[in-house]
């Protein structure tokens, strides 16, 4: 579909609106207000990156040889992250011990830049992670929907650099923003039959397993299903993962059992979080619509083991497995919740069925994007409003986080509305 040229710039101004909006609010409202928060409740504050404590600990365990998962470098990490080490005494220090809570094969993605200083670290950061992001978008947008203008690719990535959780990513330096990237790359790899790249990445994306682990399950799957096809997939994936692990273990024998303790204390940080269903619907309902989430998905799979990449319900299952994996992790942040980006531009690419939606069924969904839009109107209003009155934008803070913390939510449902498999039963065969 064309787009006047009118159109494509309201377009294009109110999504470049909305990005500076959203970057100006965490400026001016969000930090300021944990800054005071923090020196009137005597909580230590660093740099606050999420890129420091796996870059000290690969710089201290290549250059000085000490085992990134012990105590020791786990205090000098504290140091840099924190401001200081902390004091279990106090009641207001932090509860996450910033431990190098990474797999060690983490180490050689960041071998290169242990001779620099950390802030031209987190400059390179930027550097890669934008540039990523946009080519994240607009790879998820060509994998959804053949159709999609260059207009529409702008626009999401601008909305998605402004989005609440990218935004907050990109001032943690969090390494989600470069395992987004690399899943994109591996769906569209997976699409253009490029099953070779498509396993390399998937299994260099393994650093955050937790997040990479229920996609890759689907892609090997699949490709175990069709072995004679594509067996390149799997092969490529397990070649790779040996690599890295035996390259871990000859630099650092045992390092598995170090991690998982690692990994575990980081679980007991986050305990009693509950999964976003839970919070939402209650803990017994929330847990019985959680397994039924996940039955649903592994039903799909099973009807999609034997379709193309080319099929509308092949490209379904990606975004349906990350947002349900949002929906039902009880380990997430707000940053996670940029995994939703796939689910929102699948059902952007449904748009022509809104038009045959019966009228409730058009209401909620148009209540759904209305919520989910707030984020960067809420964004945009506290900014304006704190440059006369900052303490009361400071107060209603909140109000921006709200849409994102329903987010999950939201997209599932709307994809409940839209999917053409719910009205179409060849769509379930």
């Amino acid at each position: 579909m064309k787009i006047s040229r009118k159109r494509t710039a309201v377009l294009l101004l109110a999504s470049f609106t909305m990005l500076a909006g959203m970057h100006a609010y965490f400026r001016t409202v969000i930090i300021p207000a944990q800054e005071v928060h923090a020196a009137t409740h005597d909580e230590p504050r660093g740099n606050l990156s999420d890129l420091y404590p796996r870059w000290l600990g690969t710089k201290e365990f290549l250059l000085q040889h000490r085992n990134p998962y012990s105590a020791e470098v786990t205090a000098d990490i504290q140091r840099g992250y924190w401001g200081r080490t902390l004091d279990p005494n106090k009641p207001n220090d932090p509860k996450d011990e910033m431990r190098f809570a990474y797999p060690l094969y983490v180490v050689f993605l960041l071998a290169p830049t242990i001779t620099l200083q950390f802030e031209s670290v987190q400059r390179l950061y930027l550097f890669i992670a934008i540039p990523l992001c946009i080519l994240s978008v607009w790879l998820w947008m060509r994998t959804l929907d053949k159709r999609v203008s260059i207009v529409h690719g702008a626009v999401a990535a601008m909305l998605f650099l402004g989005s609440y959780p990218v935004v907050q990513a990109v001032h943690l330096q969090q390494l989600a923003l470069l395992i987004f990237g690399l899943i994109a790359v591996a769906v569209a790899a997976v699409d253009y039959g490029m099953f070779v790249t498509a396993g390399v990445v998937l299994a260099i994306a393994m650093i955050k397993p937790q997040t990479t682990i229920p996609v890759a399950a689907w892609f090997l799957f699949w490709a175990l299903v069709g072995w004679k096809d594509r067996k390149k997939l799997i092969i490529s994936f397990t070649a790779t993962m040996i690599v890295l692990c035996a390259g871990a273990s000859l630099l650092l024998p045992g390092w598995v059992g170090d991690w998982r303790a690692g990994a575990s204390s980081y679980v007991g940080y986050t305990a009693g979080v509950p999964a976003h269903v839970q919070v939402v619907f209650g803990n017994n309902a929330g847990a019985v619509i959680g397994l039924a989430l996940c039955a649903g998905v592994a039903i799909l799979c099973w009807k999609t083991r034997n379709d193309l990449p080319s099929s509308d319900r092949f490209r379904l299952i990606p975004p349906l497995i990350l947002a349900v994996s949002m929906a039902v992790t009880p380990l997430w942040h707000e940053y996670d919740h940029m995994f939703l980006l796939p689910a929102v531009l699948l059902i952007f690419s449904w748009r022509d069925e809104f038009r045959r939606l019966k009228p409730f069924a058009g209401a909620v969904l148009l209540l759904c994007a209305i919520v989910f839009a707030w984020q960067w109107v809420g964004a945009l209003m506290l900014t304006v409003i704190s440059i006369r009155f900052r303490q009361f934008a400071e107060t209603w803070q909140i109000l921006p986080w709200l849409p994102v913390f329903f987010a999950p939510s939201l997209v599932l449902v709307s994809l409940t509305i839209l999917c053409p498999g719910l009205r179409n039963a060849k769509w379930l065969r």
